[in-house]
């Protein structure tokens, strides 16, 4: 994974914990969020390979996606990460409708 860019979108659990997982595999990462506050203690511990953004931001960041959101709130991430920003890269699917 070493200098990959990798773009999750979504900032829960499931989200950081991947983001974490990359980082320490040497990929570069780009959480995308709507609550940026959120991940301040995150992203302090997290080291200079990692930022946060919108879910455009790292949509347009990404090699490689990781969708990480709500199953209930998938479809309205995708669609503001923008369809173009999609195009032609692996998105790895980990929604799930546990908790809605």
């Amino acid at each position: 994974m070493k200098g990959k860019k990798i773009g999750i979108l979504g900032s829960g659990v499931v989200g950081q914990t991947l983001a974490n997982g990359f980082l320490k595999y040497g990929a570069e990462v780009k959480i995308g969020t709507r609550d940026s506050v959120k991940l301040k203690d995150w992203l302090s511990k997290a080291g200079t390979s990692a930022s946060i953004g919108s879910f455009a931001d790292a949509a347009n960041f990404g090699e490689i996606l990781v969708l990480a959101a709500k199953g209930n709130a998938a479809s309205e991430v995708l669609k503001l990460a923008g369809i173009d920003s999609l195009n032609g890269k692996t998105i790895i699917d980990t929604t799930n409708p546990i908790g809605e």
